[in-house]
């Protein structure tokens, strides 16, 4: 059986020579380019299995380099993993936007390494084989909920079962990712650390939600903590699982994408109620330093003032008067103000 060919286009020489040794190691051919035009113009000439790729490199930056292969005809198939720096996670969401398959860090670990390689490579040889074959049965092209269930099926029987007491963390912000997690029983809640040491609650989970999909898909240290507001039951999918079931069965893919675009609509009506409630609060404030400052006496500004005063539109304070108006914490007319409850217009603020 012919080995199969990876070519690596790498401007630094210790890491493009590291690789090659690697690779020819453990019974990969490869090939090298010391830059982004040499790469293409050998990828183009005797396409690879496979193509390795650094991002900054002098002549043709590794985006460029994905970019003229994809409009090729003779490489655009061709498996393509970006090589990337730890801290340059823009660039890998960008490179993986751009449709390249993969990428590895450096420094990189070996086992990481190949790891990744006969991932891609097994799904290449996965994907020609069912586009050359016409005896196989076709997988039809959307199956979410067979993917669901797929996914389901998978933590029963490779799941950990773990129980976590009210009050402790499932896992903190800035841990590296190893398993997804569902929760049986229980709720939990995912929480941010704001820069000036408060916490805020991002998303309260229930039974049968999931949470750290996005985390293991990008490689990345958790951006939030996960805790158990009562005593939890969960299980712990591992994340080479999942990676594996993404890599051989498309209909987990869809799976995943159906629930990850419902959490994006959550999230993004939850911060239109956030930003709303930070207006009656803003607005609110403006209202009762104003009314402490007049001493009590009717306020006499335009709705374009206020707006301007509490720093959002004039349609979103007059709403907010018009909330508070409804629930008999001041009345309006024309320009006037005049508070009825400043009590409870503080109130708001806490």
């Amino acid at each position: 059986m012919d080995k199969q060919r990876l070519l690596i286009i790498e401007d630094n020489e210790e890491v493009r020579e590291n690789l090659a040794e690697i690779l020819e190691l453990f019974g990969y051919h490869a090939t090298t380019a010391e830059n982004g035009l040499e790469g293409v113009k050998a990828c183009i000439q005797d396409p690879p299995d496979m193509i390795l790729c650094d991002i900054m490199m002098p002549e043709l930056d590794g985006f460029g380099v994905l970019n003229l292969l994809s409009e090729n005809e003779r490489t655009a198939g061709i498996p393509f993993i970006f090589i990337t720096a730890k801290t340059e996670t823009e660039d890998i969401r960008r490179g993986m936007n751009l449709g390249a398959d993969d990428y590895i860090t450096k420094p990189f670990y070996k086992d990481e390494l190949l790891q990744v390689i006969r991932t891609r490579l097994k799904k290449a040889a996965l994907r020609s084989g069912a586009g050359s074959s016409t005896s196989e049965k076709q997988v039809h092209l959307s199956d979410p909920d067979g993917g669901a269930a797929a996914l389901a099926k998978a933590f029963s029987d490779s799941g950990r079962e773990r129980t976590v007491p009210h009050g402790q963390s499932i896992v903190r912000e800035g841990e590296f990712p190893h398993f997804i997690y569902r929760v049986n029983s229980g709720n939990v809640h995912l929480s941010r650390s704001h820069e000036y040491g408060r916490d805020y609650v991002i998303a309260e989970l229930g039974p049968g939600e999931i949470f750290g999909i996005p985390t293991v898909l990008e490689r990345a240290p958790f951006h939030y903590t996960a805790k158990a507001i009562t005593e939890v039951s969960c299980q712990m999918l591992p994340s080479k699982t999942l990676m594996d079931l993404i890599n051989t069965d498309r209909s987990v893919t869809e799976a995943l994408m159906r629930l990850l675009a419902g959490r994006l609509v959550e999230h993004s009506e939850r911060l239109v109620h956030q930003a709303y409630d930070s207006v009656r609060r803003r607005t609110a404030l403006v209202v009762c330093d104003l009314h402490e400052k007049y001493e009590s006496k009717p306020l006499e500004l335009s709705r374009d003032e206020l707006a301007q005063m509490v720093g959002s539109t004039k349609e979103s304070v007059i709403r907010a008067l018009s909330d508070f108006k409804r629930e008999g914490l001041l009345t309006t007319e024309g320009k006037t103000i005049m508070v009825k409850d400043v009590v409870g217009l503080r109130g708001l603020l806490v």
